[in-house]
């Protein structure tokens, strides 16, 4: 299912922007997601490009054995996640987007 973040973000020329998304927690799994930058009408004609997207579980050390292996809690439900996008500004001038993505099968 394809989604829009309705914000809208300016990017300078040449900059790359992280953009951190989730859902609520104990139903932040939403499978492989791909986001890229949809430029606003009017703005710019520079390439906006996704350098990467990744995923990350939410965990923390629980603790520490002196020698030995590190022992992880994760979130509540065990399976809460993060997405990170990151934008970059291909072009010459600044511009606004919107975050748009969906998931991949």
């Amino acid at each position: 299912m394809g989604w829009r973040v309705a914000n809208q973000t300016f990017i300078a020329p040449g900059a790359t922007l992280i953009h951190r998304f989730w859902w609520p927690s104990g139903s932040s799994d939403r499978g492989a997601q791909w986001a890229m930058a949809h430029p606003v009408l009017g703005e710019s004609d520079d390439w906006l490009m996704t350098e990467r997207v990744g995923k990350h579980l939410k965990c923390e050390i629980g603790q520490v054995t002196e020698n030995g292996p590190p022992v992880f809690s994760c979130a509540e439900t065990g399976r809460d996640y993060e997405y990170r996008a990151f934008i970059h500004n291909d072009g010459t001038s600044g511009c606004r987007y919107q975050l748009e993505g969906g998931g991949v099968n």
